[in-house]
């Protein structure tokens, strides 16, 4: 097996499992599922979003996506607006409460993520992050 076969396969079992670890205790405080909380965090980046706007975003089908916003409205995150450019359109945006629970997530990860850097030299800290930087940059 090559190198890079033996890389990869490590790293598939790692990040899932490091992110696992990260998320599980914000999720463990609130009742919301990971696909709320990335929509939320989506609509966020961009509040207010076009349904079929977010759709694409999260690479989720419209149908399915509005499943989630009606249980995201239900819970008192998010709400529909018109849109005003085009009166077939819907958009979403948080409401104080979702907007709340968005930086609440920001901040946990930030924390956790802090944590586990907090362990590594700062030379390693700063290749990390630039290895995720570039692979990110590779998946665009």
């Amino acid at each position: 097996m090559a190198r890079i076969d033996l890389i990869a396969e490590e790293v598939a079992m790692l990040m899932p499992m490091i992110a696992r670890r990260i998320l599980l205790g914000f999720f463990q405080s609130v009742s919301i599922t990971q696909t709320q909380i990335f929509t939320i965090i989506t609509i966020a980046e961009g509040a207010p979003i076009r349904l079929s706007e977010l759709s694409q975003k999260l690479n989720i089908s419209a149908p399915t996506v509005t499943g989630i916003v009606d249980r995201l409205e239900k819970l008192a995150y998010v709400r529909r607006i018109p849109d005003r450019a085009d009166r077939r359109a819907i958009n979403v945006d948080l409401t104080p409460k979702g907007r709340a629970l968005a930086q609440k997530f920001k901040s946990t990860i930030k924390s956790k993520w802090k944590e586990l850097l907090a362990q590594l030299p700062e030379k390693e800290q700063e290749q990390y992050a630039a290895i995720l930087r570039k692979i990110q940059r590779n998946m665009q």
